[in-house]
C-alpha cells in the first residue's frame, strides 16, 4: 500500500476490545509497573505524593487515573506498564507529536491496534494533554485517513476499521480520567445525517478535562429530540458537533430551533467541525464557534459555565 510507513513486524494486527481496566490498584502492583520496591512506594502513599484510599480492613488502594498522574508529572517510564492495562511497550520512552500523527495513522489504516494504542499512550504519558493529542494527532490523522480513501489508497473497511479503534482507545481513556464530582452537565452531538462519532466524542473528553461531567448523546441525532435533551436536562453547555450536512436548508431551520432553545435558558450553544464553513457560520444565530479542542479550552477557560444552584 502506498503512503504508509514501515511498522514494526512484531506487532501484529488485532481486532478485539481492550484489556479491562483496573479502578484501583495495590501498592505492589504500581510498585511493579513503574519499578521500584513496595517500601517506597507505600512511603509515597503515606506521604500523599499518590493519592491513596483505603479500603474497610485498612488496606492502601491506588486510583488508576492517579496513578497515570502521578507517572505524568514526574515523567516515569514504566518497567511494566501491561498492570495498569497500558500496551506492552508503552510509557518506555519519550514520542514526539510530530511523528506521532504518522505513526498513528499507520498503525490504524493497518490494523495495529496495540501499536496506535501505544502511540497515544506514549505522548499521554510523557506530559502531552489529551487536547494536544486530539488537534495534532487523531484528528489529523483521521483526516490523512479520509483523503488517502478518497485517492483509492485506503478500503473503506480500513478507514471504518480505524475509527473503531479509536473509539476504543478514547473509552479507554475515558476510564482513565479521574471522576468528575461536579453536578454541571454539559451535553451534545450531531445533528440527523451526521454519522461522525469521533468528534463529539473528543468534545466530551475535552469537557471532562476541564470539569464538567459531559455526556455524548450520540449522532445522527434528529433536532426536536436534542431539543428535548436540552429542556429535560438543563445543562450548562450544549455542543453540536457538525461534520456533515446532507440538506443545508433543514440543517438552518432546525438549528434555529436549539439556537431558540439554549438562548431561552441561557446555555451557552458551542458549534465546531468539519462542515462549518464561513459562509455557513454567518447563518447560523446565537453560537460559539470552536475549530479545534484547543479552541474549545480557551473558551471555557476565559467564559466558564455558571454552576448549578
Amino acid at each position: 500500500m502506498r503512503h504508509l510507513r514501515q511498522i514494526p513486524e512484531s506487532v501484529k494486527p488485532v481486532i478485539a476490545m481492550s484489556q479491562p481496566v483496573r479502578e484501583n490498584l495495590t501498592p505492589r502492583q504500581v510498585a511493579q509497573a513503574i519499578g521500584v520496591s513496595e517500601s517506597s512506594l507505600k512511603r509515597w502513599c503515606d506521604r500523599g505524593v499518590i493519592e491513596t484510599v483505603r479500603t474497610a480492613g485498612g488496606h492502601r488502594r491506588l486510583p488508576r487515573s492517579a496513578v497515570l498522574s502521578f507517572i505524568r508529572e514526574n515523567g516515569h517510564e514504566l518497567a511494566d506498564p501491561q498492570v495498569l492495562g497500558l500496551p506492552k511497550n508503552g510509557g518506555q520512552g519519550t514520542r514526539v507529536a510530530t511523528s506521532a500523527r504518522g505513526d498513528f495513522m499507520n498503525a490504524l489504516v493497518a490494523g495495529q491496534e496495540e501499536y496506535a494504542r501505544q502511540v497515544i499512550w506514549d505522548l499521554y504519558l510523557g506530559g502531552h494533554s489529551l487536547v494536544q493529542i486530539f488537534d495534532d494527532v487523531i484528528a489529523p490523522a483521521m483526516s490523512d485517513i479520509g483523503k488517502q480513501w478518497d485517492c483509492g489508497d485506503v478500503a473503506v473497511y480500513q478507514e471504518r476499521l480505524g475509527v473503531q479503534i479509536v473509539l476504543r482507545i478514547l473509552h479507554e481513556f475515558r476510564q482513565s480520567l479521574p471522576p468528575v464530582d461536579t453536578g454541571n452537565l454539559a451535553i451534545g452531538g450531531t445533528a440527523e445525517g451526521d454519522q461522525y462519532v469521533l468528534p463529539t466524542t473528543m468534545v466530551e473528553l475535552t469537557l471532562r478535562t476541564r470539569g464538567l461531567r459531559a455526556c455524548s448523546l450520540g449522532t445522527s441525532l434528529p433536532f426536536e429530540s436534542l431539543c428535548d435533551a436540552i429542556k429535560t436536562h438543563d445543562p450548562v453547555l450544549f455542543w453540536l458537533s457538525v461534520s456533515h450536512i446532507a440538506d443545508e436548508a433543514a440543517f438552518l431551520k432546525g438549528f434555529q430551533l436549539i439556537a431558540n432553545e439554549t438562548r431561552e435558558r441561557k446555555i451557552p450553544l458551542v458549534v465546531g467541525g468539519a462542515a462549518m464553513c464561513t459562509d455557513l457560520r454567518s447563518k447560523l444565530p446565537f453560537a460559539i464557534y470552536c475549530d479545534s479542542m484547543q479552541q474549545l479550552t480557551e473558551y471555557l477557560e476565559t467564559h466558564p459555565p455558571k454552576p448549578w444552584t
